[in-house]
This record gives C-alpha cells, sequence and structure tokens, in this order.
C-alpha cells in the first residue's frame, strides 16, 4: 500500500527518500542511477523500492466493509 518506513531486512530509515525516487522516475531517469544517488546501495533496501506498488489509489475507491 504505502512504502514501508525502515527496510524489513537491514532496519535503515527508507520511507523519507520515496517521493523523490517516484518523481525522478516519472522524469525518465535510470532507476539504478537514482537508487544509488538516493544513498540505497544494500540490496535489500533497493529491492522494497522496486518491488513496491502503489496500490493507495484504487484501494481508497472501495468502501470499508
Amino acid at each position: 500500500m504505502i512504502i514501508p518506513v525502515r527496510c524489513f531486512s537491514c532496519n535503515k530509515p527508507i520511507g523519507h527518500l520515496w517521493e523523490s525516487f517516484e518523481e525522478r522516475i516519472k522524469k525518465g531517469e535510470d532507476r539504478k542511477k537514482v537508487l544509488d544517488e538516493l544513498g540505497l546501495e544494500r540490496y535489500c533496501c533497493r529491492a522494497v523500492f522496486l518491488g513496491h506498488v502503489d496500490n493507495l489509489d484504487i484501494i481508497s475507491k472501495f468502501k470499508k466493509a
């Protein structure tokens, strides 16, 4: 749903980097270059960013049961 505040494996704070990552990707920058410049060097942190799918807009359309 939303990006986790910390990496699941190494517990490094990563949530504050999501907005800048998403903006730069939408502008057409290379994902590897953006992740390197944001300081995400560990594969566990990179996997959280690359594997994240933002479903909040889709899910918010449905009523709570």
